[in-house]
């Protein structure tokens, strides 16, 4: 049957209506599915901070229907995965900076057109912007916990000493006069715990710390995928590793740890070590376990002469996942729970500085809190190709330096490429 050019005309416009209508059923349908279905979100923060959060949205007959589930830190990752590949995933998960690479091709990313980029810079701490991708935002920020160095007045009073060091460079002359050897040599008493890697806790985020305040972001992400920029190592890279290293060398006179001393944070509530590298949410910890230990809080060390103040912060964000069944309710929620109001009350419950720039401004009437509030503005990242892995590759690379396998320049390569194979497997 011959169709005339006004026939064809026809039932295209015919056709393109149908489609339409059919796009627009389907959106409404989504819309209306986000509205009445609950959002169920995955993440490891305590549910009870998590709901203290949240608990105006949920508020009224309009307020979100949310459902959180808390999973632990250790089987979070390996959880996921198996309910994504089941199809029974959550529709959101709080997602934290060193999981970034491995989940960012299964989360839908939030439009520049609903948030510019300029936006989304001028609203969050740099730390943030790890989160961004081409295709958009991948997860709102939702939480920040930096890294801050904590000391012990009494043992820092004892040695005659006033404040607290600022530059990584002053460790070497205090390390000598805080720490206490017997007559074997063996160590009592430690300044700081640096040199090794297995008894140090957050020894990965230290290294990493160290290294980004080089100016080396350790990997970054480009056309060709994550790149790895630990090597070749530079002199500041080698410096860095030499100047962590010689803490654990019994030949020099920094001499303050080795391996068969107790993990660090035990033997900072003891009263045995100085000074301690941990995160802004470890006071409560360091606090019950020895409430008569007399310490206070100041922020990370840094290099002599640096222009930019840098630290380690762990951060997590909201993302919606591809494969949610309420992607429209999830991305709502999303923007919702990231708003002032919610992060407000998180900072409130967990003592940990919001992510917003604008809630940084004012200065807290608690010390800590200022502490913690100039350290989520210093905060940053890299972006790990795997958490678990890297720890190993970290551990290599010192361990092998300081049991004289390899020098400096040497375990830097060897973890470059270590790290190089763990991005191919992305």
């Amino acid at each position: 049957m011959k169709i005339t050019p006004f026939q064809a005309i026809t039932l295209a416009v015919f056709a393109l209506a149908i489609i339409a209508g059919v796009i627009v059923l389907a959106t409404t349908k989504s819309a209306n599915r986000g509205n009445s279905f609950p959002v169920v979100i995955w993440g490891t923060m305590p549910v009870a901070e998590f709901n203290n959060a949240v608990a105006d949205l949920k508020q009224g007959k309009a307020g979100l229907k949310l459902t959180y589930i808390e999973k632990k830190p250790e089987s979070f990752d390996q959880g996921l995965i198996e309910a994504l590949a089941s199809g029974v995933g959550p529709d959101a998960i709080l997602l934290p900076q060193d999981l970034i690479m491995r989940y960012r091709g299964k989360v839908l990313p939030l439009s520049y057109s609903s948030m510019s980029l300029p936006t989304f810079k001028n609203t969050f701490i740099q730390e943030a912007e790890l989160y961004l991708d081409d295709a958009g935002i991948i997860a709102l920020p939702f939480a920040v916990d930096p890294l801050v160095m904590y000391w012990n007045r009494d043992l820092l009073i004892n040695a005659g000493l006033s404040l607290p060091p600022a530059f990584w460079n002053e460790f070497i002359a205090l390390a000598p006069k805080l720490t206490v050897k017997d007559k074997n040599l063996n160590i009592l008493k430690s300044a700081v715990a640096l040199g090794e890697f297995r008894n140090i806790t957050n020894a990965k985020e230290i290294i990493a710390a160290l290294l980004m305040q080089t100016g080396n972001p350790i990997t970054a992400y480009g056309p060709a995928g994550l790149e790895v920029k630990l090597t070749p190592p530079t002199l500041g890279t080698v410096g860095a590793l030499n100047f962590y290293t010689d803490f654990a060398n019994p030949v020099k006179p920094d001499y303050a740890w080795n391996r068969a001393l107790s993990n660090s944070r035990e033997m900072f509530t003891a009263g045995d070590l100085a000074f301690y590298f941990g995160f802004a949410s470890e006071i409560a910890k360091i606090r019950d376990k020895n409430p008569n230990l007399n310490f206070d809080v100041t922020f990370f060390p840094q290099p002599k002469g640096a222009s930019v103040a840098l630290t380690f912060g762990r951060m997590q964000g909201l993302a919606v996942l591809k494969n949610s069944g309420n992607a429209v309710g999830a991305l709502q929620a999303a923007v919702a729970i990231t708003g002032p109001g919610p992060l407000g009350r998180l900072s409130q419950a967990t003592g940990l500085p919001p992510v917003r720039r604008a809630m940084l401004a004012p200065s807290p009437n608690d010390p800590y809190q200022t502490i913690f509030y100039n350290s989520a503005v210093r905060a940053r990242a890299w972006l790990d190709p795997n958490p678990a892995a890297s720890q190993a590759v970290f551990q290599s690379m010192i361990e092998s330096v300081t049991g004289g396998e390899l020098e400096v320049g040497r375990a830097i390569s060897v973890a470059g490429q270590n790290l190089i194979g763990l991005s191919r497997g992305l």
